[in-house]
C-alpha cells in the first residue's frame, strides 16, 4: 500500500485536531525532573548498598532483590494500566503523533529537539507533542525498568552479569527518557519567549 498526499493530509489533520484538544486543555501539572531523579538514584542505592550488604548466598540478599523487582514490576504495571485508562477516559491526553507514521513521529520530535524547521501548519501538532513529552508522564514507565533489572544484578544469581547489561541499557533509556523530556521543555520555554 503507497502512502499517498491525501492519507498523509489526513493524518496531519488528525493530529492537529488532537492537538487543539491538547492546547485547549487544562494544563496538567509538570513532573520534577529533579525530584524523580532523586528518588530513582535514592532507590538505586537503597537496593544495592542493601543486597550487597549480605553475601551472596544469604537470603537477605535474594528477598531484597526480590522486594526491588517487584516495586519495579508493580510500578511498570501501575504505569500501564494508568496509560490505557487514560487514553480511553480523557481523549486529551493520548498522544498527538500516535497516528503519525514513524518517520512523520521523528519530523516531530527532530522539530522539538530544534534539528529541523517546522511548516506552519504543522506547528501545533509540534507544540502540542512538546507540551505531552515536557509533562514528564512516561518517567517513571522509563526508569521502572531499571530498578527491577538492577535488582535481579543484585540478586545473585548465576545470570547476573546479563542482568547487569540489560539494568545498563535501561538506565541508558531512562537518561534519554529525561533528556527527552528537558528538551521538550526547552522548545516549550523558547516558543513562550
Amino acid at each position: 500500500m503507497t502512502d499517498t498526499a491525501a492519507a498523509a493530509e489526513w493524518r496531519w489533520t488528525q493530529a492537529a485536531e488532537q492537538a487543539h484538544r491538547i492546547l485547549e486543555s487544562d494544563v496538567q501539572r509538570r513532573a520534577s525532573v529533579p525530584l524523580a531523579l532523586g528518588v530513582l538514584a535514592a532507590a538505586e542505592l537503597v537496593l544495592v548498598a542493601v543486597a550487597l550488604s549480605f553475601d551472596p548466598e544469604e537470603v537477605g540478599r535474594w528477598v531484597t532483590a526480590m522486594v526491588g523487582a517487584v516495586v519495579g514490576l508493580a510500578v511498570v504495571t501501575v504505569e500501564v494500566i494508568r496509560t490505557v485508562v487514560d487514553g480511553a477516559r480523557y481523549p486529551e491526553r493520548q498522544a498527538v503523533i500516535k497516528g503519525l507514521l514513524t518517520r512523520e513521529q521523528s519530523a516531530v520530535s527532530r522539530a522539538i529537539r530544534r534539528r529541523s524547521p517546522v511548516q506552519d501548519d504543522r506547528l501545533d501538532v509540534v507544540r502540542a507533542a512538546a507540551v505531552q513529552q515536557a509533562r514528564g508522564r512516561t518517567l517513571l514507565a522509563a526508569c521502572a525498568p531499571f530498578l527491577l533489572w538492577t535488582a535481579l544484578a543484585v540478586s545473585g544469581a548465576d545470570l547476573w552479569p546479563m542482568y547487569t547489561v540489560v539494568a545498563a541499557l535501561w538506565g541508558v533509556a531512562g537518561i534519554h527518557a529525561f533528556r527527552e523530556v528537558l528538551l521538550a521543555r526547552r522548545y516549550l520555554d523558547s516558543e513562550s519567549t
